[in-house]
Parts: C-alpha cells; sequence; structure tokens
C-alpha cells in the first residue's frame, strides 16, 4: 500500500452553501479510494483571512509565522503539513476570491521570507477544480493560477485523467442540479482525486527511499511555529528543518 499520506482539501468558496464542494466531493472520494489516505478539509466560508501587507517581511523571517492574527494560520498550517493537496476554487473576475488570493499571498512571503529567499523543496502533489456559471468563463485561467501556485511553491501539478483532464478540472455550473448531473465533470475530479493521492504516495516513498542522498531542502518541519509560545525563529528563519527520514509531525 506504500506509505499513509495526508491529503488537504481546500474550497475556495466564501459562501457556505457553494458549488465547488459538489467536484470537491468527489475528489475527496477519489483521493480516499487509493488507501492509506487522511483527508483534511479546509472551507474558506465564514473564515477570516486578512491581505497581505507586504512591508512586514523582518516579522515572518524571523517567527516563520505571519504578523497578522486571523484564520490564515489555520489554513498555514494544514497546507505545511500536507503531502497533497486539492485545490477547489469558484472563478470571481477572472480569477479565485480575494480571500484565496490574500492566503496565497500570505502562504508565499512567510516561507520565502523565512527560508532566506530560498523556498524548501516542498515536492506537495497538488490539482485543481475550478467552477464557474458560464461554460467559457475562465476556468482554465484560474486551473493556470493555481498550478502556478503549486510550482512556485516547490510543488508538483498533476491533472485528471485525459483525454478530458488537460491542466485540471474545469466546471459549468449554471445551477447547482446542472452540475451535479455532469457526469463528465464529476468523473474527471474523482480522477484527479486519486491522482493526487497516488501520486503523494510515489513522492513520499521515492523521498524516504533516498533520504541519504537528498540535500537537506527536502526535509522541513512540518509544523507552523506556534504564536502562543513566542518561539523564535532558526538562524534561516522559523521553519526548522526535520532529521533526514522523519516524516514531521506524522
Amino acid at each position: 500500500m506504500g506509505p499513509e499520506v495526508r491529503i488537504m482539501a481546500i474550497n475556495g468558496s466564501p459562501k457556505p452553501k457553494n458549488n465547488t464542494s459538489i467536484l470537491l466531493e468527489e475528489a475527496i472520494r477519489g483521493a480516499l479510494d487509493v488507501g492509506g489516505v487522511e483527508v483534511e478539509r479546509f472551507g474558506f466560508a465564514g473564515k477570516k483571512i486578512s491581505p497581505c501587507l507586504g512591508g512586514c517581511s523582518a516579522y515572518c523571517r524571523q517567527h516563520g509565522i505571519c504578523a497578522r492574527e486571523d484564520d490564515f494560520d489555520e489554513f498555514a498550517s494544514m497546507w505545511l503539513r500536507a503531502d497533497g493537496i486539492i485545490f477547489g476554487t469558484p472563478i470571481y473576475h477572472m480569477g479565485p476570491p480575494s480571500q484565496v488570493k490574500a492566503a496565497l499571498d500570505r502562504l508565499g512571503e512567510i516561507f520565502f521570507a523565512s527560508s532566506g529567499g530560498r523556498y524548501p523543496r516542498f515536492c506537495k502533489v497538488g490539482g485543481a477544480i475550478v467552477q464557474g456559471g458560464v461554460r467559457y468563463g475562465g476556468q482554465e485561467v484560474v486551473i493556470q493560477q493555481i498550478i502556478d501556485h503549486f510550482l512556485l511553491m516547490n510543488c508538483l501539478p498533476v491533472t485528471g485523467d485525459m483525454p478530458e483532464s488537460y491542466l485540471g478540472v474545469g466546471g459549468f455550473a449554471p445551477n447547482t442540479e446542472y452540475l451535479r448531473e455532469d457526469r463528465v465533470a464529476r468523473e474527471t475530479a474523482y480522477s484527479l482525486g486519486r491522482r493526487v493521492a497516488e501520486m503523494a504516495k510515489i513522492v513520499k516513498a521515492g523521498v524516504q527511499a533516498l533520504s541519504a542522498e537528498l540535500p537537506a531542502e527536502y526535509f522541513y518541519s512540518r509544523r507552523l511555529p506556534d504564536r502562543n509560545k513566542g518561539t523564535p525563529g532558526s538562524s534561516r528563519g522559523g521553519h526548522e528543518r526535520a532529521e533526514r527520514g522523519s516524516e514531521g509531525d506524522r
């Protein structure tokens, strides 16, 4: 069965009742069917995530966490400990909702600053699911933005099965029932979730097998520094390296 992996399922919709969850749940089902998979869900609905200020990198560098205290800490902690990420979001003005963009901006800033400008080789396997109310309403544009996030963070994007999925999953949802009845979209979401879990297992097994040969950038702490304890940062920032072959908090 290979190593157990943790998959983070992100629902980027700010609405409690949303169409994104339809395809996201199909992807989660695909991931769980692989076996040896734990899923953690994070939904943006009801969360307070302020935008990045961009002028407090010294705090990020010293502490390894963001200076702003809100629900971003929960998002970043879950992202950090995940082996794979299924990222679902609606389209808002040819992009993800502003709360999602704020979280990604802050995530990049804290890890870039605390690692001295060199991201660890996170190697998290990620897949993108995007849906909107117009058939050609920017689904692939937003999928590409999520893929760019994965690439920037030294992660590994995958798609669902071809030929339905070139970049990820693009859903058309003029209404909820239409999306529920879209067999191709649901099957593609399922295959994407399965591939994220399968590849996460392959990557994790490979890193474990080659632990004596790989550079230190592959072995990072999967715990966000504890804000309440006031933990000072290490010489490379707040995210100290994990020992080779360790699995962080697993």
